[in-house]
C-alpha cells in the first residue's frame, strides 16, 4: 500500500510540525510495516535524510496552493492521510479541498490526530478590507439593527463546517487529537470522529551530548523557558518584559528563549529581549531546529512559558512544568487535562497570575508532575487505541 502523509505545511520552519511528522512516520512504520510511506514537505531532501523515507514536494500550500500538483499526483497513492496539527480550524479549506481531490481520484482518505480550535482561523474567516467597509455601510443603513459583518462571518463559518462534514463522511476513518476537537466536529454536524492524541507525545529525547554549548554554560542556573509565537504576537509585550525582569531579580535565574519557529519566532524574541532591562540574564537559542534537541532543552528548564502548543507538549513529555498563553482554544484544551488554565491570551496576558504560577511551579513542581504522569498515561492509551483503529482500517491493504 502506498500512503501519502500530508495536509500539514511541513518544511516551513515549524518545529512542532516536524515533531508531529517524525512521530507519525514512526507510528505508521510500526503499525503498517509493509506500507510504502511518502511525506509531502517543502524540504523533501532534508526530510528524507532525517526520516529515512521517500519525500515529495509540499502539496496544497505555497507554490501548490491551488492543488494542481496534488491533483496531478494523488492517483499514484492508495491512501492519503491528513497527518496532524490543528488544520481543521487553521486551514480547513485547504484540508477539505485536498480530501475532496483524493476522494474524487478514488484514493482512500484518513485523518490522523488532527486538531480543531473552537474558532476557525480569523485570517480566513474574518471579513477585512473593502468588503468589511461595505458590510459596515449596510449595517448603518439598517440603523445598526442588523450586524452585516457578523452575519456574513457566520455564513462563512457555517459553510466551511458543512464542507468539512461532507468530506469527512467519505473518509475511511477520522481520528482527532482531543475530545474538544471531536466536540467541535459534532457541533459542525459530524459525530463519528474517534478521539486519539497528539503524535508528538511519542517523540524521543535527543542524547545528552546534543545539549547546545550555550546551554552547557548555564548548568547551574534556574532556567525559565519562554516561547512567544510571532504568528500571533503579544498585543502588549512591555507587560511581559517587565514581568520577566521582576522574576530575574531573584538570584540564580535565567530566561531561555526557545523559538519553535527558528526564523520568525527567533526574530520576534530577539527584539523582545533587547527591550528587557535584564537582557544580560537572558539567552536566545539560535540554530536549533531538531525537535528531539528542543525536547532535551525543555528537560533542562525548571518551568516553560509558551504560546506555542507543541513546546508545551515537548515539555510535558519530559516532565517540565508548563504555563500557557492562549492563542485559540488548543492551549486551553491541553492545559485543562492537566488541571490548569492559561494565563490569559496573546491579546490580554495576565502577568500577575503568570508570575504567581511561575513561583508556584518553581517552589512545588511535584504536584504538576503527578498530574502530568496521569494525563500522559491517558493520552498514550488513546494514542494506542488510535493505532488499533489505524491497523483495522488500513492493515488488510498493507
Amino acid at each position: 500500500m502506498k500512503i501519502l502523509l500530508g495536509g500539514i505545511p511541513l518544511g516551513c520552519d515549524n518545529i512542532g510540525d516536524e515533531a508531529i511528522i517524525a512521530c507519525v512516520a514512526a507510528i505508521f512504520r510500526r503499525v503498517l510495516p509493509q506500507a510504502e510511506l511518502t511525506v509531502s514537505t517543502a524540504q523533501p531532501e532534508e526530510t528524507a535524510r532525517k526520516l529515512q523515507l521517500r519525500c515529495v514536494m509540499l502539496y496544497g500550500f505555497g507554490a501548490d496552493a491551488k492543488c494542481r500538483a496534488f491533483r496531478r499526483d494523488i492517483g499514484d497513492y492508495d491512501c492519503y492521510v491528513w497527518a496532524g496539527a490543528t488544520g481543521l480550524s487553521d486551514y480547513p479549506a485547504t484540508g477539505a479541498r485536498m480530501l475532496e481531490i483524493a476522494q474524487a481520484a478514488g484514493v482512500k482518505t484518513l485523518l490522523w490526530n488532527v486538531g480543531m480550535n473552537s474558532v476557525l482561523n480569523p485570517a480566513f474567516f474574518e471579513v477585512r478590507g473593502k468588503k468589511r467597509l461595505l458590510l459596515r455601510a449596510l449595517s448603518r443603513c439598517s440603523f445598526e439593527t442588523f450586524d452585516a459583518v457578523r452575519y456574513y462571518e457566520k455564513v462563512l463559518d457555517r459553510r466551511m463546517r458543512q464542507q468539512l462534514c461532507q468530506v469527512l463522511a467519505k473518509c475511511a476513518a477520522v481520528i482527532v487529537r482531543d475530545q474538544q476537537s471531536r466536540d467541535e466536529l459534532c457541533r459542525s454536524g459530524y459525530p463519528a470522529a474517534v478521539v486519539g492524541a497528539d503524535s508528538a507525545l511519542l517523540l524521543p529525547t535527543a542524547p545528552e551530548e546534543a545539549v547546545p554549548p550555550e546551554l552547557s554554560v548555564l548548568a547551574d542556573r534556574c532556567l525559565i523557558g519562554v516561547c512567544i509565537s510571532a504568528q500571533s504576537p503579544l498585543r502588549d509585550p512591555k507587560r511581559l518584559q517587565a514581568c520577566l525582569d521582576d522574576m530575574l531579580a531573584e538570584p540564580g535565574r535565567q530566561v531561555l528563549f526557545i523559538p519553535m519557529n527558528p526564523v520568525t519566532d527567533h526574530a520576534w524574541m530577539a527584539d523582545f529581549r533587547r527591550g528587557m532591562a535584564r537582557c544580560e540574564q537572558t539567552t536566545l537559542l539560535t540554530g536549533q531546529d531538531d525537535p528531539a534537541v528542543v525536547q532535551l532543552i525543555a528537560s533542562r528548564c525548571a518551568v516553560i512559558i509558551s504560546s506555542r502548543l507543541h513546546l508545551l507538549i515537548l515539555a510535558s513529555n519530559v516532565g517540565t512544568p508548563v504555563i500557557g498563553i492562549a492563542r485559540g482554544s488548543k492551549i486551553d484544551n491541553f492545559l485543562a487535562a492537566l488541571g490548569r488554565r492559561s494565563v490569559g491570551n496573546v491579546n490580554d496576558c495576565d502577568v500577575t497570575r503568570l508570575r504567581a504560577d511561575v513561583e508556584e511551579l518553581l517552589a512545588s513542581p511535584d504536584e504538576f508532575r503527578r498530574a502530568n504522569e496521569r494525563c500522559r498515561a491517558e493520552w498514550l492509551a488513546r494514542l494506542a487505541a488510535a493505532e488499533q483503529c489505524l491497523r483495522a482500517t488500513l492493515g488488510r491493504g498493507d
